[in-house]
């Protein structure tokens, strides 16, 4: 089986590093493939209606004047997110000819953010770091546990 549409959740952890470095050297070559970089920035104890639900870079909701202070930190972190992935996946690259898009989203949780995204841009393969951020040590991390629960394609777990 080939994997033409790759994703890769980032969250600025080693494994996560690692994950964006094996997506690429998986497709990397192949001109007709995306990999697919992607943040997720929980909503967490924000509500607000502009906040869930396909926001994959979709900050329109800024020039909002209706736009709550929560939704200026969301965007924010939306956007610092973004630029942050930007500058790893430049330094990654090393030569890929395939297309890589970044993007970040807002999620109630970073495991509805990805399974959400794998659905929306037909993923056919999900490469993650094991463990994220903050998770214990040795242990398979929640979120990739959610996520190989609640996709229906392929997740490889890298540390």
């Amino acid at each position: 089986m080939l994997f033409k549409n790759v994703l890769v959740p980032y969250d600025e952890s080693e494994h996560a590093k690692s994950a964006l470095h094996i997506a690429l050297g998986m497709v990397g070559d192949d001109s007709t493939a995306t990999v697919h970089v992607l943040a997720i920035v929980a909503t967490g104890a924000f509500t607000s209606p502009t906040l869930t639900g396909n926001a994959f870079d979709d900050l329109s909701y800024l020039s909002d004047p209706d736009r709550t202070e929560s939704d200026d930190i969301m965007g924010a972190l939306v956007h610092r997110a973004r630029t942050d992935m930007e500058g790893t996946v430049d330094d990654a690259l090393d030569g890929a000819t395939c297309k890589v898009v970044v993007t970040a989203g807002v999620a109630s949780s970073p495991v509805e953010g990805i399974a959400e995204y794998v659905e929306s841009h037909g993923i056919d393969l999900v490469v993650m770091g094991r463990r994220g951020l903050g998770a214990l040590r040795g242990m398979l991390g929640s979120v990739s546990f959610g996520v190989l629960r609640s996709v229906d394609v392929p997740v490889l777990t890298v540390k």
